[in-house]
């Protein structure tokens, strides 16, 4: 079985790990568009563009299933895209609903792209979820992808002092639960929970896509409780720019993990780098 993960980046890389959790023996396609990141500060008619560009080279390189652990592309693409799917497409959103039924008392921070924050996705989600739209501040976050996505030397300061910078002065209240709406964001949990508070709980929604991903392959009665990772995936990455650097650090924050990647060969040639 072969499964497509589909990001603007490295981000993505936090959503593989909850899939390899529920099939660890998958064999896995990452794709990140890094020549055309970042999609949060893209119109939502180029994101859905080098969306299907994605899509079509998942299904040229036979993908069982492909998932958009990207919430910028989920919003701009799946909804269009599952109109012409070959294969199911899973798509993620901010786990906001998980967050307002964890914590029912108390403020929603929601952290995410200015494309997620100001999308319809996003809109009527909050509007279906009672109290959603009172309890949930919405906070764009532009340039946090682009300091993750370094991952430089310099990565634990320049996150600390963008959070001071940008994020602290905006919150109208000290949060119960924050919910990041941008897998980028997973990578540097720690510091918004230390920049927060210690005990501000961190909601992303990295699982429940793995287990619709279970779901939608049919795979059996869903075991409640994520078994822990494996040692080793099957994992072939494609980035669309620095294709070698990028696979290096996508291999290393793996192995920070303890998964060591084995290699897996698409069937086709790599279609190249898509254009905006």
């Amino acid at each position: 079985m072969r499964i497509g993960i589909f990001d603007s980046g490295i981000g993505g890389l936090s959503t593989l790990l909850a899939c390899l959790r529920r099939l660890p023996d998958a064999e896995y396609l990452f794709y990140g568009d890094t020549a055309n990141a970042p999609y949060g500060d893209q119109d939502p008619d180029t994101v859905l563009r080098l969306t299907r560009y994605a899509y079509d080279w998942f299904i040229a390189a036979g993908a069982d299933a492909v998932v958009l652990a990207c919430n910028s592309a989920t919003s701009a693409a799946v909804a269009p895209l599952r109109e012409r799917a070959r294969v199911p497409i899973i798509g993620i959103e901010p786990a906001v609903k998980k967050a307002l039924d964890a914590h029912p008392e108390g403020g929603i921070l929601l952290l995410a792209t200015q494309l997620t924050v100001s999308g319809e996705k996003l809109r009527a989600l909050l509007a279906r979820l009672p109290g959603a739209s009172e309890r949930v501040q919405a906070v764009a976050c532009p340039g946090l992808m682009e300091i993750v996505e370094s991952q430089g030397s310099s990565l634990d300061g320049s996150v600390r002092a963008y959070l001071e910078r940008y994020l602290l002065p905006q919150l109208r209240e000290t949060p119960r639960a924050v919910v990041l709406g941008c897998t980028h964001y997973c990578w540097v949990d720690a510091h918004i929970q230390a920049a927060l508070g210690g005990d501000v709980a961190i909601v992303d929604g990295n699982d429940g896509v793995a287990r619709q991903l279970w779901r939608r392959l049919q795979l059996g009665p869903l075991p409640a409780q994520a078994p822990p990772l494996p040692r080793s995936a099957r994992v072939h990455f494609h980035f669309t720019s620095d294709n070698a650097d990028k696979t290096r650090l996508a291999t290393d924050l793996l192995a920070r993990s303890e998964v060591a990647i084995l290699p897996v060969h698409p069937s086709r040639q790599d279609p190249g780098q898509p254009t905006p």
